[in-house]
């Protein structure tokens, strides 16, 4: 079994937890000696304690495991940090991904420029108009537009993107066979054949509330800036722009009614240092000012 294969079991077997794979990695990098070795073995190579090392030695032995993999690796495009094609952006964040699945068109994720854009889950009345205003301009001329296809402002930026005849990629808090929210399978179903949708979760793999911090980091990867449309002061938004900044990235903020609770979060962030934005020439401007070095830094 090629290294690429047994890194996808693996990563199915443990569910996805990335430190222990990071671990095992380190100790092994090819992984070769995950599959012929005794539970023994296993906790002397990877210095796993025993009990989990006797769990993991029998959840790799489970032959169901590497026949959901096949089916899996048939139905999804998969990508890992062995292959060329893996996301050169998200090589460089701290704690990348290991492993993504995918499905649609793969080219989008060598696409520049790419925007991540993010937001409250329950916008104001204003938030579409923002979102179009912003977002169109960029869309349409050739600008791949980066969210969660979450409800609210990720599904509002993906729509943008697609009514503009743009790129969009979705990154999602779950395996692509266990869509969330139910409510936007309609989206899914068009991106992931018209545009692309990413996960680092294996496809049957229930979203958890966990998991939406985890993608966050994934999202602002991909982006050479954030964009926050609205967000409260305290909102998963603020994970995403927490690790855009570890990552290096740019933030930049739409402000709003200084009255609404749903924008103090942009207002906050601006306070604080965010880029404050007008129009979308803005954003234009600031991809031509460090686009050499973006290029050069993927």
């Amino acid at each position: 079994m090629e290294k690429r294969k047994r890194l996808l079991l693996l990563h199915r077997v443990l569910r996805g937890r990335r430190k222990v794979m990071q671990r095992i990695l380190t100790l092994d990098p090819r992984l070769d000696n995950l599959l012929h070795s005794s539970f023994h073995e296993l906790m002397s190579y990877y210095q796993l304690p025993e009990s989990f090392a006797l769990t993991l030695f029998h959840e790799l032995q489970d032959e169901t495991h590497l026949t959901s993999l096949e089916q899996d690796m048939q139905t999804f495009c998969t990508l890992t940090c062995f292959d060329e094609a893996f996301p050169a952006a998200l090589r460089h964040i701290p704690d990348p991904p290991l492993v993504l699945y995918a499905a649609g068109n793969i080219e989008l994720l060598g696409s520049l420029p790419a925007i991540s854009v993010v937001g409250t889950r329950q916008p104001t009345k204003a938030a579409a108009d923002k979102v179009a205003y912003f977002l169109a301009p960029l869309a349409a001329a050739g600008w791949t537009i980066i969210s969660g296809m979450a409800k609210g402002i990720d599904s509002m930026a993906h729509q943008a993107a697609i009514r503009s005849n743009g790129n969009t990629i979705a990154v999602l808090g779950g395996g692509l066979r266990q869509i969330y929210p139910r409510s936007n399978q309609e989206l899914f179903d068009k991106l992931a054949v018209t545009q692309l949708v990413l996960s680092e979760y294996y496809p049957d793999q229930h979203p958890q509330q966990h998991h939406f911090p985890e993608r966050n980091r994934i999202i602002s990867g991909l982006g050479f800036c954030t964009l926050v449309v609205e967000a409260k002061k305290h909102s998963g938004t603020m994970h995403t722009v927490m690790h855009a900044l570890e990552q290096g990235r740019d933030v930049f903020a739409i402000p709003g009614d200084p009255l609404e609770d749903r924008t103090a979060g942009c207002h906050q962030m601006i306070s604080e240092g965010a880029g404050i934005i007008f129009e979308p020439g803005q954003l234009i401007d600031e991809w031509e000012r460090n686009k050499s070095k973006w290029i050069h830094f993927i």
